[in-house]
C-alpha cells in the first residue's frame, strides 16, 4: 500500500482505503477499481492523496457489466433487437470487411487503394441511418469483442464524421476527407505483427517500441499515393498531443494538423468504449470523466469540449446502471457536469449526480 496523489492515480487502480466525503457518503470502498468519475469526486472535495494497492493494473481490471437481472427489454436490448440495427450492423460489417480487403491488397500488391468505394458505402450508412435510432446509439451497441484494427478504423471514421459535423463542417467533400482520415489513421498496423495487435495484456518495452512506429509506417506507405495531405498527416499525427507529450515527434499544438487533432481524440474515444478481449469497454461517461482529468493542455479544447458536450447529450433519454445497482433513464446533462447527469429512476424519483458524489454511470444499458 501506499499513498499518492490523486493527480497521480490512473482509473483501475485499487483502493487501500475508503474514500469519503466532508458529508460522509462513502464514494467509494477499499478494494475496488477506482474509476475517473470517482476521481472528479474526489477533486471537487479537495482531497489530495488517496492509498492504493500496489497493484497498478490500469483501466482492464474494469468489470462494469450489468448483473443479469437487468438484462431484459432495456434501450439497449431494443436496440440491438430493431431491424435498423441488423441494417446498420450488416453496413457496417461490409464496410469493415471491405476496407480490410483495400488495405491487404494495397499493402501486399500494391494495388490502389479503393477511396471511393469506402466512402460511398459510408454514406449509405449515414444516408439511412442519421435519423431513427441515431448513429451515436448504434454504434454504443455495436461493439464485440474484437481487436480488428479495421473496425476500430471504420468506428474512428463514423464518430469523427459525426463529430466533424458538430463542428459546424456541412461541405461533403470536407466531411469525406475527415472520414477518410478516421478509415487510415491506422493503416500503418498492417505491417505490425499481428501477435503484437492482439496480444491480451500489456506490451513489453520492445513490442510497444513496435507498435510505437505505425503512425510512420502508415505515413510512409501513403507518401506517394494522391490522397489529400490532411489525410496523411491524420495518419502520421494521431498520437501527437498538444503539449508535446505524443509520438512519433512529440509535436506541440502548432505543428500538429486540425484533422489530426480531431482523429486524436476520437481514436482515444472508441479504443476506450470498445470491448476488447482483455477487457470489457467503458461507458461513455466513464470516459467523458477521463477525458475532463486530462491536463487541458493535451488536447484542442475547441474539439474536446465540443465533442463532450455533444456526447453526453446524445445519450439523453438512454438507460444507464448506477454504482449501486439501481437503473434509470438520463433526462438532463449540464455543461459544467458532463459526466454526472440528472437520471430518473424506475421507481420515479430523480437522482442529481452531481450532489450524489456518492453514486454512478457503471453502464449504458
Amino acid at each position: 500500500m501506499r499513498k499518492i496523489n490523486v493527480g497521480e492515480i490512473k482509473p483501475g487502480m485499487i483502493l487501500a482505503e475508503r474514500i469519503v466525503s466532508p458529508k460522509g457518503q462513502v464514494l467509494a470502498e477499499p478494494g475496488t477499481p477506482v474509476t475517473a468519475q470517482q476521481l472528479l469526486h474526489v477533486t471537487y472535495y479537495g482531497l489530495e492523496q488517496l492509498e492504493v494497492q500496489d497493484e497498478q493494473d490500469a483501466i482492464k481490471q474494469y468489470d462494469f457489466e450489468a448483473p443479469d437481472e437487468f438484462i431484459g427489454e432495456t434501450q439497449s436490448w431494443r436496440i440491438v433487437n430493431s431491424e435498423e440495427f441488423q441494417e446498420f450492423k450488416r453496413a457496417y460489417n461490409k464496410c469493415s470487411d471491405k476496407l480490410e480487403a483495400i488495405v491487404d491488397d494495397f499493402v501486399n500488391h500494391q494495388t490502389p487503394l479503393k477511396d471511393e468505394e469506402l466512402i460511398e458505402d459510408l454514406h449509405v450508412v449515414f444516408k439511412k441511418h442519421a435519423t431513427g435510432l441515431g448513429i451515436m446509439a448504434m454504434m454504443l451497441n455495436i461493439q464485440e469483442i474484437d481487436t480488428s484494427t479495421y473496425k476500430h478504423s471504420v468506428n474512428v471514421a463514423i464518430i469523427s464524421r459525426v463529430l466533424a459535423g458538430w463542428l459546424g463542417i456541412k461541405d461533403e467533400k470536407e466531411l469525406d476527407v475527415v472520414t477518410m482520415c478516421g478509415l487510415y489513421h491506422d493503416i500503418g498496423k498492417a505491417l505490425i505483427p499481428q501477435s503484437i495487435l492482439t496480444k491480451p495484456g500489456a506490451l513489453n518495452a520492445e513490442e510497444y517500441g513496435r507498435m510505437a512506429e505505425h503512425p510512420i509506417l502508415g505515413y510512409n506507405m501513403l507518401d506517394g499515393v494522391p490522397i489529400d495531405r490532411r489525410i496523411k498527416l491524420a495518419v502520421l499525427q494521431h498520437h501527437e498531443r498538444n503539449d508535446g507529450s505524443g509520438y512519433p515527434y512529440g509535436l506541440t499544438k502548432d505543428f500538429i494538423g486540425r484533422y489530426s487533432k480531431l482523429i486524436a481524440i476520437t481514436d482515444v474515444y472508441d479504443a476506450m468504449t470498445a470491448d476488447r478481449c482483455y477487457r470489457a469497454g467503458i461507458c461513455p461517461f466513464e470516459v467523458i470523466a477521463q477525458f475532463q482529468r486530462e491536463d487541458r493542455a493535451k488536447y484542442d479544447q475547441g474539439i474536446l469540449q465540443v465533442f463532450l458536450k455533444n456526447i453526453a447529450q446524445s445519450y439523453i433519454g438512454t438507460g444507464v446502471l448506477l454504482s449501486d445497482n439501481s437503473r434509470g433513464i438520463i433526462t438532463m446533462v449540464e455543461d459544467k457536469a458532463l459526466s454526472s447527469p440528472l437520471v430518473k429512476l424506475d421507481d420515479g424519483s430523480f437522482i442529481d449526480l452531481q450532489e450524489r458524489t456518492d453514486l454512478f454511470i457503471r453502464a449504458c444499458i
